[in-house]
Parts: structure tokens; C-alpha cells; sequence
């Protein structure tokens, strides 16, 4: 017994400190519904009483001045709550302790008439009061109809008795009605506030989900630039062939840990609906040629054919992203490679169906591997779902390729399919269509296709009097990674200078010009951000490129307004940082 009154604690417990905030959704949810009743059943009194002064003045009943002057009253009651509305409850209680005698009074000295209106007067003490407020005025005013028969004056006997039955009934009627709206509104506006209370949360915590992924990936990223980096500064250096091998397993596994926390950054990026897609001209056949060409080691190492099969008829001009393009079939391609044991890998590219404005091109990654099962298809594109548990301990992966590629090629108008058969292999296609330049756009559009990032600093740095051709100046607070940017910038022939921190490299820009700044952003004391824009006020006008491990857009955005002309992300990598050292110093 004992025991169980244990095991049921943490149970009670949470139960207690839920209990609080529910009576307090309850609560605000009771009084919202309250106050807007309120306001209801005084906008309804408003017009109530209106109707009875026109009603007063066309019948002139013997009492007209107490008639006409309850109408005015009631007209004064409902402006004054519906102007003063934080006073609207004690005027509700002032209407019900002054119309409670007043009906019955009206009833003796005029019978029928102030009776059969009876019905209508209920119902504003069971709008705008509550508890015993509510059900007290509303029985005294509907059973006033009651003391007809004291009226001194003549009436019909059959009447009164129906507008008896007739006002008690209506009244009940009313009160339920109205009772168990209050209750159905109390319990939606409670779970519209629970509602809203748990979306705030949950912005919360995606908020700090982002920043999490914001710190993690700078965090590991700022030692994988040094693992890589240096890697490939070895590398490209005269060592032993028995070194070699096992350097360059260190730059693939490097390669793979950076992929799979690019996959990690775009779900999170996917589902929080923050990828952008770019359209920029592109060369269709070019950038299918290098996704096959850069596994077609990896197939040759497991003696697998890869095959690329390019229809003639597919344009290789087309505007769209290549980049998101790439990353579709890279992961198609290298989990076709993966699964695939012998046989072949191929991907077919063949147009669909063409426009003068855009062509609809189908690619199609068939391979000879295992296969998946039907009842597996559906979940494939999942997150974190692979076909089956053995597949992770046997091939290894995250099982984020495929649902990436999914959201990848929706986000870009496409759906992908799935044909597979066990023991036989699989084809994942899909079909995106790009837009197609005409001749003299093309012709026109090709001198501009450079980043518009790569403006408006490049004219003054090259023609700037007396610059130090091919310097650059790098600020990064972690000594690894100013390690490896020098050993990969003096490779290509420029001269380094190195800075800490920001205020360094103030000093430093200063004494010196130079032809590019690299940037770290997440720097102590003084961001990246923060020092391009110190530099921008003091005037010094070469290019600042970001040369970071952060990939969060919102980073990268500030990181461009305060004056940065580009970004290049860690790990770097080394034909990336050629083709921005051939812009920005040797152009």
C-alpha cells in the first residue's frame, strides 16, 4: 500500500501544479464571457427601451408617467453601462435592485399590457448578472405576471392565464439557454487560452531550439574547420604514401560529420519553414554532371557502375537553384550507392514537356540494390526513418536524406515517387520544372550573373593607390581556425595578416590596407557584425567577407546589413575560398 501511494506521488503532484494555471484560464475565460454578456444583454436594453417609450406613448396607459419613466430609465442605464463599461456590473445590480419592485407595481396598476412584456424584460437580469443576482430578479420579474388579477381595472381571464404559462416558460427557457452558452463559451475562451498559452511556448521554445542549433553548429563547426583544414593543408604538402590513405579517411569522415550536420540544420530550417530557394540562371547539365562525378570514386570503390544518361532535348541553360538541386541528388545518389551491393547506380535526366518560357525536366535515380518493402514505402520519407532497424547498424546514416529530399523537391513544385521491389531495386523520381531563357535574355543576363554581394567595394580596392596587392587581413578569436586560414591563403599566393578580436583588427585596418577582411561573426567583446560596422564609420572600404561557422540565416542577414559584402562558411573549403580570393583580390 505503502508502495503504491509512492508510485502515485509524481502523478498527484503534477496534477497539483496544473491545477492552477487551469483554474486560471477558467477564470479569465468566466470573466471574458461575463463582460461580453454584459455588453450584450445592455446593447439589447437599449433597444428594449426604446421600443417601450414608443410603446407608452402609442397605448397611453393610466400610469403613463411611471411607464414612460421606466422606459427612460432603462434607456439611461444601458448608455451610462455601455459608456462607463468598467462600472457596467454595479449598474446591472442598480437596474435589478430598482426594475425588481417596479414590475410588479406596474403589473397592479396596469395590467395586461406591462405583463405581456414581461418575457422580453427577463431576459436582461439572466444576460448581464450572475448566481443569485440572476436567478432572483428573474423569478420576481416573470412571476409579477401573476398579480394581474389585483389590477383594479378590467382584463381577459384566458389571456392572463396563457401569458402566465407563457412567461414562465419563456423565462426558463431563457435561463437555460443562456446558462449553457455562458458555460460552452467559458470552456472554448479557457481552451483558446490554453490554446494561445501553448503556441507562446512553443514559439519559445522553438526560439531557443534555433539558438541552440545556432551555438551547436558554430561550436562544432569551429573545430571541423581545423580538423579539415588542416587536413587538406597536409595533403596538399609532400608526405609519405603511408600517411596519406589514413589523412584522407580523416578528411571523409570530417566530410561526412559536416553533412550530417548540414542535414540536422535543414530539417530544422524545413520545418520551421525558414529555407529559401533562390532562382538564379544555372547550367542544368553541368551541375548534374558534377553530383554524379563527385560519388563516381565511391561507386568505383564498391565495383559499382554509375551511369548518367542526359536526354539531347534538355536544355542546360535554365534558371532555378542549383544548389537545393544538388543537395536532392546528392543524397539520392549516395543513398542508392549505399544500398546498392552490386549492379548499378544511374541517374536519368529526360525532358518531360518544354514551353517557350520554362521546361519540365524528370530525374530518375534508379539502382540494382536491395530494395524496400511496400508496407515500408510510405514511412520512408520520414524524419529519422529509415526502412527497417537493421538498416542503421548496417549501412549507418541518420535516416534524414530522403525526408529532406522530400520537402526539398515540394518546397521547389515537384513530388517525388517511389517504384521498389525487394531484391530488385529501387527509382526515386521527380519532376521540377525551370524556366527557360530566350537567346537575347541569355545573352544579355550572362555578365550579371555575379552575386550581387560582390559590389560595391571591388572598384576600389583594385584601384586604390598604393594597396598592397594581395593581402588580407583575417579576424578570428580561435587560434586553430587563424591557422588554418593562413596556411590555405598564403597556398594561394596572398599575404596574411592575422587578428584576435575586433578591436585588433580596427587597429590593425588603420595602419594597413588591404584588399579583403575575413570576418569571424561570433567573436567576445566585439561581433563580426559589430566590427564590419566600426570599420564602415572609420571609413575603411575594403570588402569584409564573413568567414563563419554559423549558417543561421538571421546571423548571415545581420552579419550583410552591417556592411559585409558576402559570407563563407567553416569548414572551408578550399576551391570556395580560391574562387573568393580570385573575386575580390586578383580580379
Amino acid at each position: 500500500m505503502a508502495k503504491a501511494l509512492v508510485d502515485r506521488a509524481p502523478v498527484d503532484k503534477a496534477s497539483a501544479d496544473n491545477a492552477p494555471t487551469e483554474n486560471a484560464h477558467l477564470n479569465n475565460s468566466a470573466d471574458t464571457v461575463t463582460l461580453s454578456l454584459r455588453k450584450t444583454g445592455f446593447r439589447l436594453m437599449l433597444v428594449f427601451s426604446l421600443v417601450i417609450i414608443v410603446a407608452i406613448a402609442v397605448a397611453r396607459p393610466d400610469n403613463i408617467v411611471v411607464a414612460l419613466g421606466i422606459g427612460i430609465w432603462c434607456l439611461i442605464m444601458s448608455c451610462a453601462a455601455l459608456y462607463f463599461s468598467n462600472l457596467d456590473a454595479s449598474i446591472a445590480k442598480l437596474w435589478a435592485i430598482v426594475a425588481c419592485p417596479v414590475a410588479p407595481y406596474l403589473v397592479v396598476n396596469n395590467g395586461l399590457l406591462p405583463a405581456s412584456l414581461l418575457p422580453l424584460m427577463t431576459i436582461f437580469p439572466i444576460v448581464f448578472l450572475s448566481g443569485r443576482w440572476r436567478v432572483a430578479s428573474m423569478a420576481v420579474i416573470a412571476g409579477s405576471t401573476f398579480l394581474v388579477p389585483f389590477y383594479e381595472g378590467e382584463y381577459d381571464h384566458a389571456v392572463w392565464v396563457r401569458l402566465c404559462i407563457t412567461n414562465v416558460v419563456v423565462s426558463i427557457l431563457i435561463y437555460q439557454l443562456v446558462s449553457r452558452l455562458e458555460a460552452a463559451l467559458i470552456e472554448s475562451n479557457a481552451k483558446t487560452i490554453k490554446l494561445n498559452h501553448a503556441l507562446a511556448q512553443e514559439r519559445k521554445a522553438s526560439a531557443a531550439q534555433a539558438h541552440f542549433l545556432a551555438t551547436m553548429s558554430h561550436e562544432i563547426r569551429t573545430p571541423l574547420n581545423g580538423i579539415l583544414g588542416l587536413t587538406d593543408v597536409v595533403l596538399s604538402k609532400e608526405i609519405s604514401e603511408s600517411a596519406r590513405p589514413n589523412l584522407e579517411r580523416i578528411q571523409q569522415s570530417g566530410i561526412s560529420l559536416n553533412r550530417i550536420l548540414n542535414d540536422v540544420l535543414d530539417v530544422s530550417k524545413l520545418n520551421a519553414g525558414k529555407l529559401s530557394l533562390e532562382s538564379t540562371p544555372f547550367d542544368l547539365v553541368s551541375t548534374v554532371q558534377s553530383c554524379v562525378s563527385f560519388y563516381s570514386q565511391l561507386a568505383q570503390n564498391k565495383n559499382i557502375a554509375l551511369n548518367l544518361s542526359i536526354a539531347d532535348n534538355v536544355s542546360a541553360n535554365v534558371f532555378g537553384d542549383a544548389v537545393r538541386l544538388s543537395q536532392i541528388l546528392n543524397n539520392l545518389i549516395s543513398n542508392a550507392i549505399k544500398f546498392t551491393q552490386q549492379g548499378s547506380v544511374s541517374l536519368v535526366v529526360e525532358r518531360v514537356t518544354a514551353s517557350s518560357r520554362e521546361q519540365a525536366i524528370k530525374f530518375s535515380v534508379i539502382d540494382t540494390g536491395e530494395g524496400i518493402e511496400q508496407s515500408e514505402q510510405v514511412d520512408i520519407f520520414g524524419a529519422f526513418t529509415q526502412a527497417n532497424n537493421s538498416i542503421n547498424r548496417t549501412h549507418g546514416g541518420t535516416g534524414l536524406g530522403l525526408q529532406i529530399v522530400k520537402s526539398l523537391v515540394e518546397a521547389m513544385g515537384g513530388n517525388v515517387t517511389l517504384r521498389s521491389e525487394i531484391g530488385k531495386g529501387s527509382d526515386f523520381s521527380f519532376v521540377l520544372a525551370f524556366a527557360v531563357p530566350d537567346q537575347t535574355v541569355n545573352v544579355e543576363s550572362e555578365p550579371k550573373t555575379e552575386p550581387k554581394d560582390s559590389t560595391p567595394f571591388v572598384d576600389q580596392e583594385i584601384h586604390t593607390e598604393g594597396m598592397s596587392k594581395g593581402s588580407v587581413l583575417v579576424v578570428d578569436d580561435n587560434e586553430i581556425n587563424r591557422v588554418v586560414a593562413q596556411s590555405l591563403l598564403e597556398d594561394l599566393g596572398v599575404t596574411v595578416t592575422l587578428a584576435s578580436n575586433g578591436q585588433e583588427a580596427i587597429t590593425i585596418a588603420h595602419q594597413k590596407t588591404f584588399d579583403l577582411i575575413l570576418m569571424d561573426l561570433q567573436m567576445p567583446e566585439m561581433t563580426g557584425a559589430e566590427t564590419a560596422a566600426a570599420l564602415r564609420d572609420a571609413g575603411v572600404t575594403a570588402p569584409v567577407v564573413a568567414f563563419t561557422a554559423s549558417v543561421v540565416s538571421d546571423e548571415i542577414d545581420k552579419a550583410l546589413s552591417s556592411g559585409m559584402s558576402g559570407y563563407i562558411t567553416k569548414p572551408v573549403d578550399s576551391k570556395e575560398l580560391s574562387t573568393l580570393i580570385e573575386r575580390y583580390v586578383f580580379s
